[in-house]
This record gives structure tokens, C-alpha cells and sequence, in this order.
């Protein structure tokens, strides 16, 4: 995994030359599309969660809770191309076995359902996210193995809570002022441990700069859209064409 400390205009510069570059779309294949058997859940916990897309940011409204899978994913292609995935939506689904054909899109373009793409700022913040809890390494949580449950619970939930919370502020470091499992659209009520851990997260939000890490997403409008790091090679390979149309632009 490739982590930068871009700033922002560096980060919209990049995300635009994917856009002109592949129009959002990263395969550059005829299928431009990762055909994937989803095969085990990784670490994670259960969490008792509520969503209600019309719920203000600090809403307190009642909301129905239900018993959600807040765990990593593993999916693999034929070709033996494996990827450790985070959920982008709450309530679509993907079963153990079943095969999939996703598109391979841009960050900024996930989730597809409900309550759609994310954009720039809100990526902006899962990239940070990723690049400062994600091991470049294996793709797992960091911290060590006794803890790697709480951990995944705790990054889901954080994910979650990006992508379908209703925020009221439009930049990054307003929206992370703003995250909250206890109120708004998206909430969560999970134990102690899982609380402390998605605390440390969101503290750690933006400290020193947003970070860039190679991230993109994993979209098929009737199931649950994925999101990833790209791996080392592609990722190096992506960000020197991305530098390169990025100093294009500039000129």
C-alpha cells in the first residue's frame, strides 16, 4: 500500500486524472470489472446498528437497531487475485460462495445503493482512515492479534459512519467533528472495547494532514459494494500515471 500526505488540491488533482483517465472506472480490461468468489469473513464482531436516511447528523430520534456482521471480507478471482475488502453499505448483503462481477471504480463513486456515492470529501476521510489503520503489509486491521476483532468491528463501524451519516459540514475536518455512534442517521451501540477502539480512529482523523492512501471500490448495484486497498505494484503503477497527469494538468 502507498500512503502520501497530499494536500487537498494534490488529492482532487489525483482523483480527477482517474476520472479523465478511466471515467471512474479502474480496469483498464474490455470487462473492467474484478470477478470475485467471496470466501470467509475475516475479523470482526457482531454490532447492534440503526440507519434512518433521514435523520439529521445529531439526532437523538428513536431508531430500530439490528444485530449486523461488522467484519472484513475476503474475496478471491479465478486468477488467484485476493482482496481484504470493507463493506461500503449497511444493508445489502453478500453470501459466503457465491460469485461476484463488480465494477472496479473510484473511491469517490461507492456505495451505489442508498445512500449513494460518497464524493470527494467523505473518501477523503476513509483514505485517511485506511492509510493510518490498515497494514501496508497484509491488508488487516493494525494492533496485535488479540485485539484484531474489536479492531475490524471498530473500522467498519467508523467506514459505515462515513459513508451514510448526514452531515452537515461539507469539508472533511468538519464531518470528523461530527461522527458520532451515539446520534444522527447511522449508529451503533457495540461493546466497550469496539467504543474505544472507533474512538482512537476518528481522534486520529486528520492529525498532521490527511493522508492518501491507494484506496478505490468494488460496485454492483443489487449487492453490497466493497471497498479496498490496491496492492502494492498496481498502486505504485496507478499513482506514477496519476503524477503524471496531475503535472499535465498543472502546466
Amino acid at each position: 500500500m502507498l500512503i502520501f500526505n497530499l494536500g487537498k488540491s494534490a488529492q482532487r488533482a489525483v482523483v480527477s486524472a482517474v476520472v479523465a483517465v478511466g471515467g471512474g472506472v479502474l480496469s483498464s480490461s474490455t470487462h473492467a470489472g474484478y470477478v470475485a468468489t467471496f470466501q470467509a469473513y475475516g475479523s470482526g464482531q457482531y454490532a447492534s446498528c440503526g440507519y434512518r436516511a433521514a435523520e439529521t447528523w445529531d439526532s437523538t430520534s428513536a431508531l430500530n437497531y439490528y444485530s449486523i456482521r461488522a467484519f472484513q471480507h475476503e474475496f478471491s478471482s479465478s486468477s488467484g487475485d485476493v482482496r481484504r475488502t470493507w463493506c461500503a453499505e449497511i444493508y445489502q448483503s453478500v453470501t459466503v460462495g457465491a460469485t461476484y462481477d463488480f465494477a472496479e471504480v473510484v473511491l469517490e463513486a461507492v456505495p451505489t445503493a442508498p445512500p449513494g456515492a460518497m464524493g470527494f470529501e467523505r473518501a477523503t476521510l476513509v483514505r485517511d482512515l485506511m492509510a493510518r489503520w490498515i497494514d501496508p503489509q497484509t491488508h488487516l486491521v493494525v494492533g496485535d492479534a488479540a485485539n484484531r476483532a474489536a479492531i475490524s468491528a471498530a473500522f467498519q463501524l467508523a467506514i459505515w459512519e462515513i459513508t451514510h451519516e448526514n452531515f452537515a459540514a461539507t469539508d472533511a475536518s468538519g464531518m470528523v467533528s461530527q461522527m458520532s455512534l451515539a446520534t444522527g442517521a447511522f449508529r451503533s451501540s457495540p461493546g466497550d472495547a469496539v467504543i474505544g477502539w472507533y474512538a482512537a480512529m476518528r481522534d486520529s482523523l486528520g492529525v498532521g494532514g490527511f493522508q492518501f492512501a491507494a484506496a478505490a471500490g468494488l460496485a454492483e448495484p443489487q449487492v453490497q459494494d466493497q471497498i479496498y486497498l490496491i496492492p502494492g505494484p498496481s498502486a505504485l503503477a496507478m499513482m506514477i500515471l496519476l503524477g503524471g497527469a496531475s503535472r499535465r494538468r498543472r502546466r
